[in-house]
């Protein structure tokens, strides 16, 4: 091997990244705990794509991961753990929360959204880039209310059978028209969210938002295989945007 073809060798695996596929590891900021998983690999001189992820009620972080293992694309994901314990998991509002009115609801999950998005604001700051926004159910609610309230936070957002309350719909059209796109996905028999209320929701605030809504026959509550496909080819566009 002569030492020129030696040297561009070397040259070639400085600039680039590998993966830590292997060990998700978790660490703390801004007053969450978070688990980290990078896939795939970039030029030294990038910045990893960034995908905040946020799990359902009761849920973890490390289930998360497999709601996104079919990403293509080179990525960064980071999943905040809910600070409030419930069941085997972590919530993000507290633990009475669906327990209370609507007016209620509407008041803590605000709270909990403004400490998510200085979270949000923090990772971005550190790792030079703007997040794709996503998650499930209580995760999805995170999801979609980021990219109402803290549009430059978000590249886009995907919740996934998440909900927006009826009383938040007048304060939103109010708001300046916002372009961040908000994929919304939702099976048409979920038992906890009417796919027909979901329909009504996007309708009434796509005049103020831009958003697109994808509803499964048969599915309920979760994600189906078709979801997954779905999303997974949208988020690696908007990755790679």
């Amino acid at each position: 091997m002569s030492k020129l073809f030696y040297c561009s060798i070397l040259l070639m695996m400085a600039n680039t990244t590998m993966a830590q596929t292997a060990k998700p590891v978790y660490r703390f900021l801004a007053g969450f705990h978070y688990l980290e998983i990078v896939k795939g690999k970039v030029a030294a001189n990038e910045a990893y794509p960034l995908l905040i992820a946020f799990h359902y009620s009761g849920g973890k972080p490390e289930e998360t991961i497999a709601d996104y293992d079919s990403l293509k694309t080179p990525v960064r994901v980071i999943i905040p753990r809910g600070n409030y314990a419930k069941r085997a998991g972590n919530s993000y509002f507290p633990v009475n929360y669906y327990k209370e009115d609507s007016a209620t609801q509407v008041k803590l999950s605000r709270k909990t959204l403004d400490s998510i998005a200085v979270f949000v604001k923090a990772i971005e700051t550190d790792y030079n880039a703007r997040a794709v926004v996503s998650g499930i159910s209580q995760g999805g609610d995170l999801a979609w209310l980021l990219a109402i309230y803290y549009p430059a936070l978000c590249k886009a957002a995907f919740p996934f059978a998440a909900f927006i309350h009826r009383q938040s719909f007048d304060e939103v059209l109010q708001r300046p028209v916002n372009k961040v796109p908000i994929y919304v996905y939702q099976g048409e028999a979920d038992p906890i969210i009417a796919v027909d209320y979901t329909r009504e929701a996007v309708k009434k605030l796509g005049t103020t938002l831009t958003l697109k809504l994808s509803t499964y026959p048969g599915v309920k509550h979760a994600i189906s295989p078709s979801m997954k496909k779905d999303y997974s080819l949208l988020i690696d566009k908007m990755l790679k945007q």
